[in-house]
């Protein structure tokens, strides 16, 4: 199977699996924040900066050197598990002596009691970590599907089923713990290997040198995206908190939809292809071009149908977070695009430059938050989203290096897809007005809103990018559509 083809089923399993995934975690969520308010979920999202943050350092760092490795054996398959397994742990203990002062500092005791119960869900993602790079590299992303989707059931079932017998915002924590003991088992049932102690200081230096520029990134990773939780609770409060975390809630999945099946997948493909001396950047832009026939019009449509969205799905109490979700729709788009682009520099090994430039955006950002935090929950975010597109430019430079190739068609890709979504938009606005004017109902102008922007999308995308529709059958059905002309 070539790599195209590993790489087309590849993301189908994983958009599948992904979409049932996050309908599931969507329906979960709207059932607990229409039972538990804004409030107690914003006590939630205080503590997970911390805990999420951990979470993150483990999941995808270290074991990212078996993905880039050219023929790892067993040594390194054992040293990189021992690596993650002990970091794990360090962090597990240092979640429970700081879960103190963080809740001192937040004001609020029931912070830290969630955090030291959250932090057993860290050493669980480190023990499980090269199970998930074997399925990956192996191109195993059935397994992988199945075994989020399981996670979210059971985790849903646990979480409602304490929401409705009265455990309050200690649902949210049931839900999360177990979901991540779900993955934990049905990943290890879906590898044969078992770890080892049989290793050398050689591969355990490998490992962790490699392992120590991604663990920066992830490091920067987490900083970008738990700065503004943590500002935003202590300087307005868990009912701000909430309102941000609900946009957040959303957008992070929505934008998982697209960038996650193509950033899980692509990774492994452009390993691949390096591995047998190609051109990995010509892949690159391939899925650029593609992935901006869903990402544009997904978010612009988010943007304007903000308000009607929260309102019927959440209710009325978080109509607040419309103005919020509006500005963090942009960084939606921003993910579903940068994530590729940072799937292809850890596939060539060069973590550092992205490294480098990740925390140049936390800098950025918290200088603008800090700047804004006067003005309210808006404005911080607003500063915050303005960080990724200001520095933006310079990702882009980075990946046509590494990739060989000039920057300008990274760039231009995007502009027509550009120019169809917010025609898009504004037409999805004018219909909107006009039904609710009209008398319907909010649920029903929604739904007609959304199916009207997909045929106006669907339309310009027709005449104005019927290429990339050809691209993509080129690698749906390689031997019916050959690949178009650029």
């Amino acid at each position: 199977m070539t790599v195209g083809a590993k790489f087309i089923r590849g993301v189908a399993w994983m958009a599948a699996g992904g979409w049932t995934e996050q309908a599931i975690k969507f329906a979960v969520f709207a059932v607990l924040a229409n039972i538990l308010g804004p409030e107690l979920y914003g006590l939630m999202a205080m503590a997970a900066v911390f805990s999420v943050s951990a979470e993150q350092l483990v999941r995808e760092s270290v074991s990212e050197y078996l993905i880039a490795a050219h023929d790892p054996d067993e040594a390194d398959y054992n040293a990189t598990f021992w690596l993650t397994t002990g970091i794990g742990l360090t962090l597990a203990v240092f979640l429970n002596l700081i879960s103190g002062p963080v809740a001192q500092v937040y004001g609020q005791a029931e912070v830290g009691e969630m955090l030291r119960v959250l932090s057993v869900t860290v050493p669980l993602i480190a023990f499980t970590a090269v199970p998930v790079a074997i399925l990956r590299r192996e191109f195993n992303f059935r397994a992988m599907s199945l075994r989020a989707v399981a996670g979210e059931v059971v985790g849903g079932a646990v979480g409602i089923g304490m929401a409705l017998t009265g455990w309050g915002v200690w649902s949210y924590v049931g839900h999360w713990v177990a979901l991540i003991a779900t993955n934990v088992v049905l990943a290890w049932t879906a590898v044969d290997w078992r770890p080892g102690l049989r290793t050398t200081p050689a591969h355990l230096r490998r490992a962790g040198a490699f392992g120590i520029r991604v663990l920066g990134l992830r490091a920067g990773e987490v900083s970008l995206v738990q700065l503004p939780v943590f500002l935003i609770g202590v300087t307005l409060g868990p009912l701000a908190t909430g309102l941000y975390g609900i946009a957040w809630r959303l957008v992070e999945p929505l934008s998982n939809l697209i960038s996650t099946p193509l950033r899980m997948v692509s990774q492994p493909a452009f390993a691949e292809i390096n591995r047998a001396g190609g051109r990995a950047g010509d892949l690159l832009l391939d899925i650029a071009r593609m992935s901006g026939l869903a990402a544009f019009p997904f978010f612009a449509g988010l943007a304007v149908l903000a308000r009607p969205i929260l309102g019927v799905v959440f209710g009325p109490e978080w109509l607040p977070a419309a103005p919020v979700l509006q500005v963090m729709s942009f960084l939606g788009l921003y993910i579903c695009i940068a994530m590729v682009q940072q799937s292809f520099c850890l596939a060539a090994g060069h973590a550092g430059d992205i490294t480098i430039l990740t925390w140049a955006t936390v800098a950025l950002a918290a200088v603008l938050m800090l700047i804004a935090a006067p003005y309210g929950v808006v404005a911080i975010t607003a500063g915050f989203v303005a960080a990724f597109y200001l520095l933006w430019v310079l990702r882009f430079r980075i990946v046509s290096r590494l990739g060989g190739g000039a920057i300008g068609p990274l760039i231009a890709c995007n502009g027509k897809p550009a120019i169809a979504a917010l025609v898009m938009a504004g037409a999805v606005h004018v219909i909107h007005g006009a039904l609710t004017g009209a008398g319907w109902s909010a649920g029903l102008a929604l739904g007609v809103s959304i199916l009207a922007g997909i045929a106006v999308f669907a339309a310009l995308a027709i005449l104005m990018m019927r290429d990339r529709l050809a691209l993509f059958l080129s690698y749906v059905a390689p031997g019916r559509f050959p690949a178009p002309e650029v």
